[in-house]
Parts: structure tokens; C-alpha cells; sequence
């Protein structure tokens, strides 16, 4: 049998001038979950460093009770995929 883990991902984009795009996705009872129960596993392992660049945006992604601040230049890899995925196909706050 095939094990799930119900996620909730929200994935915020901040705006040099403060305005924000703010989305969510809950695996549970959505028929892509087992999908984004991945994404969010593999977007788990990375952690970047929070290096801001005055002038560009900034994203804060939480998975469950992990929370990341990253610098759009360290968005990088599987938790680029999963806050890009989240900000495009999400529903909003």
C-alpha cells in the first residue's frame, strides 16, 4: 500500500516594494496530492542561506513547520520548483 503524507504548502513572493503574491496548496483530498507530497519531500533536504539583494524579491515558503527565507538568487532546485509550482497552480489565502 502506498504511503501518503498530507502536506500544506504556502509559498509567499515579496516585491522589492512590499507588494506580495501569496498562494497555498493542501495535498489532502486533491487528486495531484500523492505530487506534491513529493515535491515538498525533496524541496525538504535543501536549505538555503537568506542572502537579500536590496531591489529584489524576497519568498518565504512554508512546508508544514518548516519555514524558508530565501533571496530569489537562492531559489534554486527542488524548493524553486515546489515555490514556483505553488505561486502558479495554488489557491489563494
Amino acid at each position: 500500500m502506498d504511503q501518503t503524507r498530507l502536506v500544506r504548502v504556502v509559498a509567499t513572493r515579496i516585491e522589492p516594494d512590499g507588494t506580495m503574491l501569496r498562494r497555498v496548496v493542501d495535498s489532502a483530498g486533491r487528486s495531484d496530492g500523492k505530487e506534491w507530497e513529493d515535491l515538498a519531500t525533496r524541496a525538504l533536504i535543501a536549505s538555503p542561506p537568506y542572502r537579500p539583494v536590496p531591489g529584489r524579491p524576497v519568498y518565504h515558503v512554508s512546508i508544514d513547520d518548516h519555514v524558508f527565507l530565501v533571496a530569489e538568487q537562492d531559489l534554486t532546485g527542488p524548493l524553486r520548483d515546489l515555490a514556483t509550482a505553488v505561486l502558479e497552480k495554488g489557491d489563494e489565502v
